[in-house]
């Protein structure tokens, strides 16, 4: 135990220190900003959804040489850059000029930036090639962004402006390209493009194109007080998809660990929570207006002094309860994509996650058990047979839904109601997502901590529900959670699984502990029960079937749709887990099947005369490989200008699965359980199998299907 009450004391003693620094820092009216967000312009040429500048009537500016006096001013003496912001920016003839001013008022400054709409694309660029050679020449860093909020026409609709899209692409090349200048896109993400960021990602992806995505936010300098219907208004779906897109953003895109984090406060706040990242207008900003009015932070303060009529450092230090409402009534809650070094919070969640990582894993079985002695179990109510669901939860495509909705329902007819359940699920908000779609009261636990244990210690029976045993390193959540069941005399179940691939000795190993540990032994196919019956365990294996069938069936009976003349598609990206040979071989055999299967579309949407060519997704999340991604690719290769081809970039449920499969002509499937579903509801349908005779065969296979079976082979002839 001494290791596992050392960790906690240097979590404590770390995250006390951290809070201490923190603390220490925190609005302190002595301090001079080293940030500066100039507002160099009140008025713009855009019509943005978001933002009400461009309402504003032309007025006189700060001049240049105001502009230099200002930052004279012993308030700014500390200052290291400058961001240049409107407004639009370009639109001032003398923006060079200003530029000029900050390096000759600030002699050490470090860095300046600029941000454009590109409305006006020529006039932007000779704008920005002259401020550069001004940086060049004093040996200032200069950086530029170009504000983008989606591809094409979504684009020009948040920024109310036709062709404004084409234009800003051609200036984010142009610097970056020809003049060599670090450039970057930034996209605000309102209601009205909150379905198209994930365009905007694969194009960037596509087009080696680095940006910044943020959550619009009530900005007093932008006068949008009054936009509620489009800033912070996303219903159900919004969020949720908005929490899967900015997961994805973190591990496939922005590499910068800074951004990252405010990725993570971002979804925080989605999820009602609050801000976790800092903000450097706690102290090391400060905004200055294009009238020389000055506020301690752009979205919530007001203003409190204009640096034309007063000293800056004045108006500073002599308003600063201003700055401390500011803190007590907004700042938990603002959603800005402000940026700053980790905080207190922040460092105690990334010690805890540590913490559990080293408890939480295949080898450390002896730690997980001595501490699940200390723990106190999660189990309250004694009345109720508790089922503790293991498995993949938290990552679930449509199938796994299906199958926890199986799994609920045979529990649920066992002990006749008098069940609960708790899910323990490796992302919780998806898994939470999953519970209001299947109308479950469950109590959704993380098996990225101890509740792992609480939960395997207390409840009556541990379930591992569905999905593959194959080689995954989470294999952990369900060894350690039977190894902690077996302990405490509880009962263990593993329910409705398949097993493989298992291509490593180690995973191998780790999946026949598991079944060792196991009570009883429910498994989907045969192939499945061949391989138990391999690993010579005396428990016999029952041919359970898949949970997900019974439940697919159940919630087919209430939906009625009308026959439509289309052809659908459940298509996944093909990975290597289930290529036999080497990773070059896969590489070039993957392209050529993807050519395969865009030609067996196209000659069965011929032989059928459809109207619509529809690509729908079985699963969601970046984590597994969010299928939204492989059909964007997919139709930008292979079916481009086909105006038959439509994708579904909405959100993944049974029953719209259901619906898409009951209304179809044909169903062509390559997830698993979309050929499990389009077998169940009879439906016309073809298998690809990309487990090259896996679960797909063995499936097809105990359910004399084979007829309906593509192999790959058969698709890259």
């Amino acid at each position: 135990m001494r290791s596992v009450s050392h960790g906690l004391k240097t979590i404590y003693r770390q995250g006390r220190h951290l809070y201490r620094l923190n603390k220490a820092k925190s609005l302190d009216v002595n301090a001079k900003p080293s940030i500066l967000n100039l507002n160099i312009i009140d008025s713009c040429n855009s019509k943005c959804t978001m933002c009400n500048i461009w309402k504003q009537e032309e007025e006189l500016e700060i001049t240049p040489e105001e502009l230099e006096t200002v930052l004279c001013d012993p308030l700014f003496s500390e200052l290291k850059y400058v961001g240049v912001t409107g407004g639009e920016p370009t639109l001032r003839e003398d923006l060079p000029d200003i530029y000029s001013s900050i390096i000759k008022a600030v002699p050490g400054i470090k860095g300046l930036s600029i941000i454009t709409n590109a409305i006006e694309n020529e006039e932007v660029i000779n704008r920005i090639k002259k401020i550069k050679n001004i940086c060049d020449e004093n040996g200032v860093h200069f950086s530029a962004m170009v504000s983008i909020d989606g591809v094409g026409k979504a684009h020009d609709q948040v920024r109310g402006v036709k062709g404004n899209f084409d234009k800003a692409i051609k200036v984010f090349n142009y610097l970056e390209q020809e003049l060599k200048i670090p450039t970057s896109f930034g996209c605000t993400i309102s209601k009205i493009n909150a379905w198209d960021a994930d365009d905007l990602l694969y194009y960037a992806k596509k087009y080696n194109m680095y940006g910044r995505f943020r959550i619009a936010e009530t900005i007093n300098r932008l006068y949008n007080q009054d936009r509620g219907k489009v800033i912070r208004n996303f219903n159900a779906d919004e969020t949720f998809n908005l929490l899967l897109f900015f997961e994805k953003l973190k591990l496939t895109y922005e590499k910068n660990g800074t951004f990252q984090r405010t990725y993570s406060s971002i979804q925080n706040i989605l999820k009602g929570g609050d801000r976790l990242i800092g903000c450097p207008y706690h102290n090391d900003g400060i905004v200055l207006g294009s009238k020389g009015q000055i506020s301690y932070c752009a979205p919530k303060s007001k203003i409190i002094g204009n640096a034309l009529e007063l000293s800056s450092l004045d108006i500073y230090k002599n308003n600063f309860e201003e700055k401390e409402r500011i803190l007590k009534e907004h700042c938990n809650s603002c959603i800005h994509d402000y940026h700053a070094p980790i905080t207190y919070k922040e460092r105690k969640i990334e010690l805890e996650a540590i913490f559990n990582s080293k408890i939480l894993n295949i080898k450390s079985v002896g730690r997980a058990l001595k501490l699940a002695k200390v723990l106190k179990g999660g189990k309250t109510d004694s009345s109720l047979f508790t089922v503790f669901v293991l498995g993949w939860y938290g990552t679930e495509t449509v199938g796994d839904k299906a199958i926890l909705g199986g799994i609920v329902n045979y529990y649920k007819e066992e002990y006749n109601s008098k069940v609960e359940f708790v899910i323990g699920s490796l992302y919780p908000f998806v898994t939470e997502r999953t519970c209001e779609e299947l109308e479950l009261k469950a109590k959704v636990v993380s098996t990225k901590t101890l509740d792992l244990l609480r939960y395997a210690k207390s409840s009556d029976e541990i379930v591992m529900g569905g999905g593959p045993l194959m080689d995954l390193e989470v294999l952990y959540v369900p060894y350690l959670g039977f190894k902690i069941a077996k302990a405490y005399g509880k009962k263990t179940t593993v329910f409705g699984c398949g097993i493989g691939p298992l291509k490593h000795e180690k995973y191998l190993i780790t999946v026949k502990e598991i079944f060792s540990l196991t009570d009883y032994v429910k498994l989907r196919d045969k192939d499945s029960i061949a391989a138990y019956n391999a690993f010579g365990y005396k428990n016999e294996a029952e041919l359970f079937g898949d949970p997900a069938k019974g439940f697919v069936l159940g919630q087919s009976e209430q939906i009625d749709v009308k026959n439509e003349n289309v052809l659908s598609c459940f298509l996944r990206d093909w990975t290597f887990e289930y290529f036999p040979g080497e990773k070059s071989v896969f590489e070039q055999k993957k392209t050529t099947l993807e050519q395969g299967i865009a030609k067996l579309i196209k000659r069965e949407a011929e032989r059928l005369n459809v109207d619509r060519i529809e690509l729908h997704h079985m699963h969601n999340f970046v984590v597994g490989n969010d299928d939204r991604d492989f059909s964007r690719r997919f139709i930008d290769t292979y079916f481009q200008g086909d105006v038959r081809v439509v994708m579904n970039k909405k959100l993944s449920t049974v029953d719209s699965i259901i619906e898409a499969m009951k209304k179809s002509k044909l169903n062509i499937c390559m997830r698993f359980h979309s050929v499990l579903f389009a077998h169940t509801l009879k439906t016309d349908f073809i298998a690809i199998d990309y487990t090259m005779g896996g679960k797909i065969h063995a499936y097809l296979k105990d359910n004399e299907m084979l007829e309906n079976l593509k192999t790959i082979e058969s698709l890259t002839i």
